[in-house]
């Protein structure tokens, strides 16, 4: 498939963008070994804890709640393992950038480039418009598998399995933390440091906007970050970022945490925004680009590079 080919597939499929049609949208969330024998509000509250609490009760008030396809009541206690589901009424899905550029494609994978805001995948607000939905109506004969995340906002390189070999090959990498991942940053303020690192851990539990924050007793996460170019008259500095771990917002939170948030980044650098606004931005404002990938390939082992262009809002340097 050339580029010009898999851009008038995904044209033809976002031009409108597939969740401008209103559409009622089915959520489905397991109970973790945490929720065990919760409260069905409780649980809800706990695990989504950007809804308020009343909206839980009406909805298991019209019988719109079940769990493993059975009707929840106001005192039913969750066991863990079970699915709940709910229904959203009819709305439209957020408005995502359909700019997905393809870098790399053969038979065990593709690699594109993935514009902001998008998300990966259907969750909250967003189903149809995320990429992989988009990748599959775009390309039905496709069976399309996300290997790793980026952030709704992050712009760049994205993997995408099209056999499962290559899809278990590549996702071991990046569990074993083997892949060599590069970000492009531009970040407020000076680094003093031509060459730093964070390794504070990462909280699991979700805030509010669904964000994570900084937590002695979470997860462990280290991120090394390199001096690119000093903006003096910005107050600004372009950054490399090599996270080493797959984290959550891990250079967001880490760079934010050293008092240097991303540019743009309006919640983490300012976390009562999140309070009242959802953690995916409405507009492309995050500087973070996932700009370089090395790993090996899934068949034949080569070590192999990509570099996602970089976007025309960075500065020069």
């Amino acid at each position: 498939m050339t580029a010009s080919e898999f851009k008038a597939g995904i044209d033809r499929v976002s031009n409108p963008l597939p969740g401008s049609t209103p559409a009622k949208t089915i959520y489905r969330l397991a109970v973790k070994q945490k929720f065990d024998k919760k409260n069905i509000i409780d649980f809800f509250q706990a695990a989504l804890p950007g809804i308020a609490r009343e909206i839980w009760i009406e909805k298991i008030k019209k019988g719109n709640i079940t769990i493993n396809n059975q009707l929840a009541a106001l005192d039913t206690l969750v066991k863990a393992g079970e699915i709940t589901e709910h229904t959203s009424d009819f709305q439209t899905e957020p408005a995502v950038s359909n700019e997905i550029k393809l870098i790399h494609y053969e038979n065990d994978f593709i690699v594109v480039n993935k514009p902001a805001p998008l998300p990966m995948h259907p969750c909250g607000r967003f189903n149809k418009n995320s990429l992989i939905s988009i990748l599959n109506l775009a390309f039905p004969q496709e069976n399309f598998k996300l290997i790793h995340r980026l952030d709704a906002n992050t712009t760049g390189l994205a993997i995408i399995g099209r056999s499962l070999e290559a899809t278990k090959s590549i996702n071991t990498q990046f569990e074993n933390k083997s892949i060599l991942k590069e970000y492009l940053v531009l970040v407020e303020g000076i680094l003093v440091s031509d060459l730093c690192y964070s390794e504070k851990s990462i909280g699991k539990e979700l805030t509010k906007s669904g964000a994570r924050a900084i937590n002695n007793a979470g997860q462990k996460a280290t991120t090394k970050f390199k001096v690119i170019n000093i903006l003096k008259e910005k107050n600004q500095t372009l950054v490399s970022a090599f996270p080493h771990n797959g984290r959550t917002n891990q250079i967001r939170l880490h760079l934010s945490d050293m008092g240097h948030p991303v540019v743009g980044d309006y919640g983490y650098k300012d976390p009562a925004y999140f309070s009242n606004n959802p953690l995916t931005y409405k507009e492309d404002c995050l500087f973070l680009h996932a700009w370089k990938l090395r790993f090996n390939h899934p068949v034949n082992h080569q070590e192999i590079n990509f570099t996602a262009p970089i976007p025309a809002k960075f500065p020069q340097f």
